[in-house]
């Protein structure tokens, strides 16, 4: 039959070609990304370097008029003409200071704070300058160094030194150096990376100005300036990204504070992106040229071989119909490893799958017909004890329920197969037998407890509980009725079941585990006998008749601290010393349930209750891959470590068990 619409020779071609197109345009996305990274971080790099270069000639700056202003401010003849305050000689001393230390102006007070020198207003009023910080501490005997701005719109470099009298501060001089174009053009000289500098203030009016830039002082630069967020910490580092006149910069913003922390003035730093994108630009241009011819030839190159494809291709469809009608022993051709290789490999292990699954739901319904099992098989002596409160084959119980027949007998009571006439569904119904009442007043009690704890639990993996009640004196539950082969026959049936089986019971198992300890249950009677695996695979855990909340207390009254519950071939040693326990006592027990399954056999058998119990709490089982030499060692280790007598060495949760086994299979 010819296939409808377009070959799959000009399918694959068309395809090859998308293919090509969207390699090409994903190489050329990931390349401008990959490219723009490494551009950010190398300029990230530059204007770190920039910023420790500028940060450290301006700390130098500083240390080096602070020294000269010191040198100055110490001579003799200085501070006799300071303290005496020699109107006319003090204005010549702030000169010549200003001169000698290459200022732009230097100011000179009294102990007061009074200036009584400006070098560059010879006529300047005499002021209070002891608000300033850089005076203040000065007259407090301490040289400062700073940031300020004069001429409301200069950024200037300040250092502040006493000058002493007769044993004491007698004034303080204050020099200025500026921070003009010379000073950011020899900077950015220094730098050596082609970064711009802009140093930037404020004017009186609160409007940002530049005080010097390599960048000029166009609007775009100005406008760029006054979007910085205010702030007074020095040390903080603000990212700015704008175009100026189509180029695009990225820079590095820092704060310049007077010497109480108050922010002066601040500068930027701003290396051009564009310039250092231009390389990574015409790459891209050769990747494209390249991505075109490739996808010139690829196009060729897929016509030549799609014959050469079609053919297993029309082989895979023919297996394909094969395994559709149930056939899953095709043999799948190696046809190596290009694409339909690949395709053939899948396709060659969903057919594996398949058989696989064939082959489980072939076990689960070979052996003996056993259907329903609910509780263990009951000896014919015990049909008859159990008719009691009416509940027998035949009988309307509780005006509700048709009771159909009885499934079994276990130590607390008679399971009984049923129809809920109400909702017309079948269930089970599990009462509790008067001896066992009577001879433990506690377990009607831990029955309630059971369907309370029991109905809060709603998994594929657990037998539903429905309802609690009373009739006749006969406390009973109803359940969800299931149908399907006890886990402990399928192992008496086989002995020891597959690797791949014994791996879907653990991770079913672990599932019911996880949900239940969520909750705070402890199922503490985890085995063989308690897990029912449907026709469809499904793996089922009953029977929490004797589980309780792990927060109880040994105080409430039942299962008292030093109780036994549980079955000793599946109790972990702390459970069987009638300690305090938790969850991990279901993982221990899931490690005997997984061990039987690989052996045949519990890992601990004994003639007397009392000899299993001794090797349960002194022995160590034999390996299981000593047993069954099928078994895997990463397996083999898991199960040993469940089976750990120290809780501390087990897996501990199920979801942590249930992960290991998924891992191996």
């Amino acid at each position: 039959m010819k296939p409808r619409g377009l070959s799959l020779t000009l399918k694959i071609f068309l395809g090859t070609a998308l293919v090509v197109v969207i390699i090409v345009g994903a190489t050329l996305a990931i390349t401008a990304q990959q490219a723009s990274r490494t551009v950010d971080e190398s300029v990230t790099r530059v204007l770190a370097s920039a910023r420790e270069a500028v940060n450290a000639q301006l700390s130098g700056g500083a240390k080096g008029l602070l020294e000269s202003a010191t040198t100055f401010a110490e001579n003799a003849q200085f501070r006799a003409i300071v303290e005496q305050r020699v109107g006319t000689d003090v204005l010549d001393q702030a000169q010549e200071a200003a001169t000698s230390l290459n200022a732009i102006w230097v100011q000179i007070t009294d102990a007061e704070g009074i200036r009584i020198a400006k070098s560059d207003e010879p006529g300047a009023a005499e002021v209070d300058m002891s608000g300033s910080a850089e005076i203040a501490s000065a007259l407090g005997d301490n040289g400062t160094t700073g940031f300020g701005v004069t001429r409301d719109s200069l950024v200037i470099q300040v250092a502040a030194v006493p000058v002493y009298g007769a044993g004491k501060v007698a004034g303080a001089m204050l020099v200025a150096r500026a921070l003009d174009d010379a000073f950011a053009a020899e900077l950015k000289q220094r730098s050596a990376s082609d970064v711009e500098i802009i140093f930037h203030t404020t004017n009186g009016s609160g409007a940002a100005v530049i005080s010097a830039s390599t960048l000029g002082r166009s609007p775009q630069v100005l406008d760029a300036i006054e979007t910085l967020p205010e702030t007074n910490d020095a040390t903080a580092e603000m990212r700015v990204e704008r175009d100026f006149e189509g180029v695009h910069y990225v820079g590095l913003a820092e704060v310049l504070s007077n010497s109480a922390g108050t922010a002066a003035g601040g500068y930027v730093m701003l290396k051009n992106r564009d310039a250092e994108f231009a390389g990574f630009q015409r790459l891209q241009q050769s990747l494209l040229l390249s991505g075109g011819i490739g996808i010139l030839v690829a196009g060729l190159l897929s016509l030549l071989l799609a014959r050469g494809i079609t053919r297993p291709v029309t082989k895979l469809a023919e297996a394909a119909q094969r395994a559709a009608d149930g056939d899953y022993a095709t043999e799948i051709p190696q046809t190596g490893g290009d694409e339909i290789g690949v395709l053939a490999g899948a396709f060659r292990n969903l057919l594996g799958d398949l058989k696989e699954k064939q082959a489980l739901v072939e076990f689960l319904s070979s052996g003996d017909s056993a259907k329903t099992v609910q509780l263990q098989a009951m000896s014919a002596t015990a049909e008859q004890r159990i008719a009691v409160g009416g509940l027998v084959p035949g009988s309307r119980f509780a005006g509700r329920y048709e009771v159909k027949e009885i499934l079994g007998e276990g130590g607390m009571g008679t399971v009984f197969k049923a129809v809920d006439g109400e909702l017309g569904e079948v269930i089970a119904i599990k009462t509790l037998r008067s001896q066992f009442l009577a001879q433990d007043p506690t377990a009607l009690e831990r029955f309630r407890s059971e369907i309370r704890l029991a109905r809060k639990i709603s998994h594929r993996n657990v037998v539903r509980t429905h309802d609690i009640g009373e009739q006749s004196g006969v406390y009973y539950i109803t359940m969800e009725f299931v149908e399907g082969k006890s886990l402990k026959d399928l192992i008496k049936a086989r002995r020891r079941l597959p690797l791949g089986v014994t791996l879907s019971v653990g991770k079913q198992l672990a599932r019911a585990l996880e949900v239940a300890h969520e909750m705070g249950v402890i199922h503490r009677d985890i085995k063989p006998q308690n897990m029912v695996v449907e026709p469809d695979g499904v793996l089922k855990v009953m029977d929490f008749g004797i589980a309780r909340m792990a927060s109880r207390k040994p105080e409430s009254g039942v299962t008292q601290q030093g109780m036994i519950v549980g079955t000793p071939e599946y109790m972990a040693p702390e459970q069987v010393t009638g300690g305090e326990v938790d969850h991990r006592v279901d993982i221990y027990a899931a490690g005997c349930v997984l061990y039987e399954c690989l052996t045949g056999k519990p890992p601990f058998q004994a003639e007397t209750p009392y000899q299993l119990i001794a090797k349960l709490l002194e022995d160590v089982p034999e390996h299981p891959a000593k047993v069954n030499a099928d078994v895997p060692a990463a397996l083999d280790a898991l199960v040993m470590a469940m089976l750990s007598k120290d809780p501390a060495g087990r897996p501990q949760t199920a979801l942590a068990l249930h992960d290991r086994l998924a891992q191996i299979g």
